[in-house]
C-alpha cells in the first residue's frame, strides 16, 4: 500500500475536482506534503480528513468551523459536534416539511383553478386578508413580473414567487376613469396570518370572475364583471384587482393561464 497520493488520485476517489483539494488547503483543512517535484502529495490522514470534510460540508458548516474542529479533534469535540449535526439536522427536517408542503399547497392551487369556471361573475364574502405591496406611481402590465420579484425580495425569508402565496396586483383607479386597463398602482402578495403585512384587503363582498389566456383581454372580461356587479344593483367600492392563480411560473402556455379579477362592491 502506498504512502503517498498525488492530487489527481484524491480528487478521483472522491469524485472532487483538484481545484477543490487546492482551496481545502488555502483554507487549512489539509495540508498535503511536497514532492521533490514540488507536487502535493497526500497521506492516509489527509484521506481521513476529507471524509470528515465531506460529511460536515454537507450539513453546510463554514469552512472555519470545519478547520477548527479538525485541529482540535477529540472524542469530546465530537460529541459536541454531534450535538450541532443533530440540531442542523432538525433545522433541515423542518425546511424539508415546510417545503413539501407548499408543495402540496401548489398542487392544489393548481388542481382547483386549471378546472374552474371562466366568464361566470359571482358575489362572495371575503374575510379581510394581509398583504405586502409594492406601490409605484404607474405600473405597466409589463412590469409587474419584475415588481413582484422585487417585492419578494424585500421578503425574502416569507415569500417565494415560486411558492404557495398569491400574487396579484391592483388596477389604477383614475387610468380606468380614463378608460385605460393596462395601468396599475400596486402588486402584492396575500400573507398568511402571523406573516408580515403592510395592509389588508378589506372584509366585505366582492364580486369576481375567472378568465383564461394573455392578460391583454382584461378589458373585455373585466367589462363583464363591472356589467354583472350592475345587474345586480350593486356598485364597485374600490378600484379592481387580479389575482394570478396560474400564470408563467406554472406553464409557458398562455391559454392556460388563469386570472381571478375580483371588486369590492356595496349597495
Amino acid at each position: 500500500m502506498k504512502d503517498l497520493y498525488k492530487i489527481h488520485e484524491i480528487a478521483r476517489l472522491f469524485y472532487l475536482h483538484p481545484d477543490t483539494l487546492r482551496y481545502y488547503e488555502e483554507k487549512g483543512l489539509l495540508h498535503p506534503l511536497r514532492g521533490e517535484s514540488g507536487y502535493r502529495m497526500y497521506t492516509i490522514q489527509d484521506v481521513c480528513a476529507l471524509n470528515v470534510i465531506r460529511s460536515l460540508r454537507e450539513l453546510d458548516l463554514p469552512t472555519e468551523d470545519i478547520r477548527a474542529y479538525l485541529e482540535r479533534r477529540s472524542v469530546e469535540e465530537t460529541l459536541s459536534l454531534l450535538d450541532r449535526q443533530e440540531s442542523l439536522l432538525e433545522e433541515k427536517l423542518a425546511s424539508l416539511r415546510a417545503a413539501r408542503q407548499e408543495a402540496r399547497q401548489r398542487r392544489k392551487r393548481l388542481e382547483r383553478y386549471r378546472a374552474v369556471a371562466e366568464g361566470e361573475v359571482s358575489v362572495t364574502e371575503e374575510e379581510s386578508r394581509p398583504y405586502v405591496f409594492l406601490r409605484e406611481n404607474l405600473i405597466l402590465e409589463k412590469e409587474i413580473d419584475f415588481l413582484l420579484k422585487k417585492l419578494e425580495r424585500r421578503h425574502q425569508d416569507y415569500i417565494k414567487v415560486m411558492g404557495a402565496q398569491t400574487m396579484g396586483a391592483i388596477l389604477d383607479g383614475e387610468s380606468l376613469r380614463r378608460g385605460i386597463f393596462s395601468h396599475f398602482s400596486c402588486v402584492f402578495f396575500l400573507t398568511p396570518p402571523g406573516g408580515p403585512r403592510d395592509a389588508l384587503l378589506p372584509a366585505g363582498r366582492y364580486a369576481g370572475l375567472f378568465y383564461r389566456g394573455r392578460y391583454d383581454r382584461l378589458e373585455r372580461h373585466l367589462e363583464t364583471l363591472l356589467r354583472g356587479v350592475r345587474e345586480r344593483g350593486l356598485t364597485p367600492a374600490a378600484p379592481p384587482l387580479e389575482l394570478y392563480r396560474v400564470d408563467v411560473h406554472d406553464t409557458r402556455h398562455e391559454e392556460e393561464y388563469v386570472t381571478e379579477l375580483q371588486v369590492l362592491v356595496r349597495d
